[in-house]
């Protein structure tokens, strides 16, 4: 019998004993959107049961009007919600969606509403369906490239751990992508990346699973791996990626790495996740791209200290704790006397006692948890530096800001509002650009001091004399601040190459009316031989470690009745 031929009347005949059932198995094979079957003559509707399950409804059947729904809908989106119904229902609009946001525990979720109208015989508004999209929900399945995303990749770690606790990820970045982006377009830049999720099936067929993270990223788990051969399949990645070619044209594709082997005693899914992304960064920025292993990089074999970093990390994530803000401070060079402080921060809680900075920064700077933190750093410092303010005018505090956090499309506003928060005046605040901050757009970095200067907030560059760019950098851009790595400082007494070095520093500044700080001051000798060189400030355990605010007020006061003698 011929399809064409078939009778649609009798085919609907034959299924509709079934119909109700049909909807509702239709409707439960959606995830993230929801059905609501509304009778606008006696204006019962029902509901699906994800609808049900996601608004918690205690029946499939309501009165329009008398819902009862755990969720509730956002205080400013409740006119709109009523509105975008009755013209719905008014048929007007009907192919435009109409959204507002509902209640999901702390936070709410945007909801896109569409409907359709159904007419009686007579031609008479009879039904309207309405489809209710949660963007709430994540898509598990990448558009572009066909993989399973982030939470399907968190779910399986979360079943490494609570079943086996064991399991290998490979974080694998496409270097440089954005430029390939501006080369060649998004939608051939999308080619790109579905070439390079094929390669990656084709070369891990059998041997691990695929997911597609934001961006150029892509994440390969392994349930058994040994170092070697993990190297082996990076190995073979790196070659295939060299060579790829798309629509006729070569795109070399340039790669790093970053692994982690999972073990018994790591527990959470997000600092699993935080030290993948940490070993993929020390691959591109320290490895040239070579394939990093966490477990090796950081921790070796050392099971307290990986429970150490995911205490820190919950910490870092939850209302801080253990961590407190120390003080250095910074002295005016021709005077002696203290002018200034570098907030530097500490984590100490029992049973692990005082943590240097030196175990954790390094790897919270390169955490989504660095932007909260980071806030809480700038609002403990700008609370801190008005306690010196009466007795020292002009006292000011240096805050280290993270690539991380600059690059936050809120930071600019997160620090405007700490400092109305604080009560701190701008000229208070000078915003140390730390190691990172170097790789960032050079035209990204212009926008963001140029903004910060308008606004009376210094800028200084950390580290400075260390690194390839941060010569370049100086050159680039108006920064108020070098400060001069203390490496250059070292034994400078007998090196007369880094006497050279700090001098022309310290004149290169001065012709363009930038200051400098030169760290690592640490005795009174040193102090008198690097005053020659002409510096602005310095800086260093001479003047005093770094100390809470506390001790540091009284640091300030025993140095003004000492200099003023």
């Amino acid at each position: 019998m011929s399809i064409n031929k078939y009778d649609e009347q009798k085919f609907w005949e034959e299924v509709d004993i079934l119909f109700p059932d049909i909807v509702k198995a239709i409707t439960s094979l959606a995830k993230k959107s929801y059905i609501s079957i509304t009778n606008l003559r006696n204006g019962v509707t029902w509901w699906s049961e994800k609808a049900m399950e996601y608004f918690g409804m205690q029946e499939n059947y309501t009165i329009r009007g008398q819902e009862k729904s755990k969720r509730s809908i956002h205080p400013d989106d409740l006119e709109d919600f009523r509105r975008g119904f009755q013209e719905r229902v008014a048929g007007k609009n009907m192919d435009e969606p109409w959204e507002y946001r509902v209640r999901d525990g702390s936070t709410y979720n945007r909801i896109s509403a569409r409907a359709r109208m159904l007419n009686d015989k007579d031609g008479k508004p009879f039904v309207i369906v309405i489809r209710y999209n949660n963007y709430g929900i994540s898509d598990e399945v990448d558009a572009t490239t066909g993989l399973h995303t982030e939470p399907a990749l968190d779910r399986e770690i979360r079943e490494f751990l609570e079943e086996s606790g064991q399991g290998t990820l490979l974080k694998i970045g496409l270097d440089q992508f954005s430029h390939i982006n501006v080369m060649y377009g998004a939608a051939f830049s999308d080619k790109i990346l579905n070439c390079a999720a094929q390669e990656l099936l084709r070369l891990l067929k059998g041997k691990g699973y695929v997911y597609r993270l934001s961006g150029a990223k892509f994440v390969i788990s392994f349930k058994k791996v040994s170092k070697e051969e993990l190297q082996q399949i990076y190995d073979e990645i790196v070659e295939v990626f060299e060579n790829t070619e798309v629509e006729g044209k070569k795109i070399p594709l340039k790669v790093s790495a970053g692994a982690i082997f999972m073990e018994p005693y790591m527990k959470e899914t997000n600092a699993v996740r935080s030290r993948l992304t940490y070993a993929l960064n020390h691959s591109r920025l320290e490895h040239h791209g070579e394939l990093v292993i966490f477990n090796d990089e950081i921790c070796g074999s050392d099971e307290n200290q990986f429970e150490l970093i995911g205490v820190i990390h919950q910490c870092a994530t939850h209302n801080f704790e253990g961590f407190r803000m120390f003080y250095q401070p910074i002295a005016d060079t021709k005077t002696g006397k203290i002018r200034g402080m570098e907030a530097l921060l500490r984590w100490e809680l029992e049973p692990y006692g005082m943590v240097s900075p030196g175990v954790f920064m390094e790897w919270l700077e390169q955490d989504p948890c660095i932007f909260d933190l980071g806030n809480w750093i700038l609002r403990t410092a700008l609370t801190d530096v008005q306690k010196l303010r009466k007795e020292t005018e002009g006292f000011f505090v240096n805050v280290n800001v993270a690539a991380a956090q600059l690059e936050r499309r809120e930071f600019r506003s997160a620090v405007m509002n700490i400092l109305k928060e604080t009560g701190a005046k701008p000229e208070e605040l000078c915003l140390e650009l730390t190691e990172r901050c170097r790789d960032l757009d050079i035209h990204f970095l212009r926008g963001e001091v140029e903004f910060f200067h308008s606004q009376g907030i210094k800028i200084a560059l950390d580290d400075f004399g260390t690194g390839n760019s941060s010569l370049s950098l100086a050159l680039e851009l108006p920064f108020d601040e070098l400060k001069v790595d203390m490496s250059f400082i070292r034994d400078i007494k007998q090196k007369p190459q880094n006497q050279a070095m700090v001098q022309s520093i310290v004149d290169y500044a001065r012709r363009t009316n930038t200051e400098t700080c030169i760290e690592g001051i640490e005795d009174k000798e040193v102090s008198d031989y690097i005053e020659k060189f002409g510096s602005t400030w310095q800086q260093g355990y001479y003047y005093s470690k770094p100390v809470p605010i506390e001790q540091f007020e009284e640091v300030v006061r025993k140095n003004e009745t000492e200099k003023d003698r």
